[in-house]
């Protein structure tokens, strides 16, 4: 048996899973987008359904003034006396807490609205309960500059600190020391951690001591996991990793990584860092992931028993046609609620345009979805009836920040037909121009994906195809310097008087057949 890395695509960062009941819960950070922090179920590891997000109201997360690549930083799930507990820090605030979920019949998890706060100076936090005691490791900014893992006890529910900070590890000398996770084996604490940055030189390492407190011994095999010197592997910036069980008691890995793609000799990466998982044996005191090679395509042949908790991996487009009332948890907007601007009803959503950009700190009307494979098409139907344009704009977006976006937008102009807009953002560089005008509105708009360009484009009334093609490195983890997100494509209104109406939206790998 083999399957396929990353389990889950698209920005789906610094995962960290949980085994309750017949299922397996996963959550990932999601930085300025909204809902705050993904959750995902699967009974297989492979195979994962999206649940609505966690971090809905501003008592839970306020993201309204989340800079780009800041809001929900590293997420960590944890199970304990009936309850779920789901830590994390909110960079716009610079606030770390944690929000705790209660298990209901069907197996979906209801989140509580207040959140307990944890009055620590430091990001990526794990829970970790021992007996009695509750434990949050983080790392911790310290007077000098530099980063470590610290660690405190606190008290639930109120957060109050009892005891700490203490430093546990200074990590083996790579550069940023975060993402700590705590398990306990035997008669050893295991420090699990992420050094070296989230880029090429990302790496996991771990740590062990028989006191929680430490001090902790460093692996000899340090690092444990990375592809730092391996350019050749489709996987690249291994890091950020959750040790877990499965129902049989066998060991696993989840973390993240990235697929970068080679055009003229450049790497860049539009799919963001995504989450892989592999298989984890234990060598003498020691784990071993994967024989210690990030591989994209993982063999089970030398972990029987690790493949019993496995199916077949199905890898499922997406399509969204609005038979439901409720918004699909796989679409999300920047920083806030697009509540008060989404109509979903008689087999269509209807989006109602803002004067916000994209450019602004706020939450314009996009709404989006993660891009999820390199070669891969976004297509919109448009509902051209329930369409309303004035003065307004109506179109299809990329984004990956403020500062680095591109859409193809119609516009009503005065003669009564309809101007096609290309506008296009790359840091300062702003393009907004007129590309054609058509007599009615399209009946398609389309973002077709290549490791090496994005064309957008619209399908006329006649059939006619219209559009214009960019580079994909402008909207690249490269292109900004950071790699917390990736891509998102979407629908996007401009203008208070405009409204978007679309009848399907699909997402879909171009090497397949369009149904």
């Amino acid at each position: 048996m083999q399957y396929k890395n990353p389990i889950l695509r698209g920005m789906r960062p610094d995962p960290s899973i949980v085994h309750v009941g017949k299922y397996y819960y996963m959550v990932n950070s999601t930085f300025e987008y909204y809902p705050g922090i993904t959750l995902a179920r699967s009974t297989d590891l492979l195979n994962w359904e999206s649940l609505p997000g966690i971090a809905k109201k501003h008592s839970q997360a306020d993201l309204t003034k989340s800079k780009s690549n800041e809001g929900i930083f590293a997420v960590c799930i944890r199970y304990h006396n009936n309850k779920f507990y789901v830590i994390t820090t909110n960079f716009a605030e610079f606030k770390t807490f944690i929000i705790t979920g209660s298990l209901t019949a069907d197996g979906n998890i209801i989140w509580d609205n207040q959140r307990i706060n944890i009055n620590v100076n430091g990001i990526d936090p794990d829970i970790f309960f021992d007996g009695d005691h509750t434990y949050v490791q983080y790392t911790g900014y310290l007077e000098s500059g530099k980063k470590a893992l610290q660690q405190v006890e606190i008290e639930l529910p109120s957060g109050r600190i009892l005891d700490g900070p203490k430093i546990l590890t200074y990590g083996t000398g790579g550069r940023d020391v975060e993402g700590p996770h705590i398990i306990k084996k035997s008669d050893y604490y295991y420090l699990l951690a992420a050094e070296g940055g989230t880029g090429l030189g990302h790496m996991i390492t771990i740590f062990r001591s028989k006191n929680i407190w430490g001090p902790f011994e460093n692996c000899p095999d340090n690092p444990i996991f990375t592809n730092r010197d391996r350019a050749d592997e489709p996987l690249q910036n291994i890091g950020h990793g959750d040790l877990f069980q499965d129902e049989s008691k066998n060991w696993w890995l989840v973390c993240l990584g990235t697929r970068p793609a080679n055009i003229n000799f450049k790497t860049f990466t539009n799919t963001g860092r995504e989450t892989l998982l592999y298989p984890v044996v234990w060598n003498g005191d020691w784990p071993v992931v994967n024989n210690g090679i990030p591989t994209e395509t993982v063999d089970m042949s030398e972990f029987p028993e690790h493949a019993k908790a496995l199916k077949s991996q199905n890898m499922i487009d997406f399509t969204d046609t609005f038979k439901d009332e409720f918004l699909n948890p796989e679409w999300i907007s920047l920083r806030n609620s697009l509540d008060n601007r989404l109509t979903i009803k008689a087999d269509n959503l209807t989006l109602t345009g803002s004067d916000l950009t994209l450019s602004d700190i706020d939450t314009p009307s996009f709404l989006g979805l993660r891009q999820t494979e390199p070669d891969e098409t976004f297509k919109i139907e448009l509902d051209a009836d329930n369409c309303q344009l004035t003065d307004g704009q109506i179109g299809v977006a990329v984004t990956i920040d403020s500062t680095h976006f591109a859409s193809l937008m119609i516009k009503k102009n005065k003669n009564g037909h309809f101007d096609l807009i290309k506008a296009v953002r790359v840091f300062d560089l702003v393009v907004e121009k007129k590309i054609a005008e058509i007599n009615d509105l399209p009946k398609e708009f389309s973002i077709i994906n290549h490791p090496s360009n994005k064309e957008f484009l619209i399908q006329t009334a006649d059939g006619k195809d219209l559009g214009f093609k960019i580079a994909a490195m402008h909207f690249s983890n490269e292109a900004i310097s950071a790699l917390n997100t990736g891509d998102m494509l979407g629908i996007y209104a401009l203008g208070t008087d405009s409204k978007l109406s679309i009848k399907k939206a699909r997402r879909f790998p171009i090497d397949k057949e369009e149904n």
